[in-house]
């Protein structure tokens, strides 16, 4: 465990889950919100419906080691520094879109979550190589009984 990182705290009941094992508190989350460029005529003009989410990736408990680099990993550009960055101007209201930040943040880290398999290298069989040949055998034979027939 990094020794950086305080221990996970116990979980409070007002914790937002991301996923099986991960939470977040809502302190921990920052948001800012402006106007935004998506549907809903003049309405968009005067209110800010567009949600910017920004979380430190360190204050997302809840996952091991091996999740926690794949988070880093699966936030990719949306990460600097440790704090991820999600934004949404899809709805016409500010809570529809703060909620869809939420989202595309649980998907992530659910998809941490997930411990890939690990490739096992496999031989081919004794029985698969022989049809393997016999077949090659088969198309050489094929090719070489064609033979060129000249004209006279």
């Amino acid at each position: 465990m990094d020794t950086l990182r305080p221990q996970d705290p116990e979980q409070s009941p007002n914790a937002i889950v991301l996923g099986k094992r991960a939470w977040v508190h809502p302190d921990s989350l920052a948001w800012s919100f402006s106007c935004s460029p998506g549907p809903g005529g003049q309405h968009v003009n005067k209110t800010a419906t567009k949600a910017l989410l920004r979380v430190d990736t360190n204050l997302i408990y809840g996952l091991n080691p091996f999740a926690r680099q794949r988070l880093d990993a699966l936030m990719g550009h949306r990460s600097a520094k440790g704090m991820a960055s999600f934004s949404s101007h899809q709805h016409r209201s500010q809570a529809a879109n703060r909620e869809e930040c939420l989202d595309h943040l649980r998907a992530i880290v659910k998809q941490a979550e997930i411990q890939p398999r690990v490739r096992r290298k496999t031989k081919p069989s004794r029985s698969s190589k022989e049809r393997r040949l016999d077949s090659k055998h088969r198309e050489g034979k094929k090719k070489q009984n064609r033979g060129w027939q000249g004209g006279d």
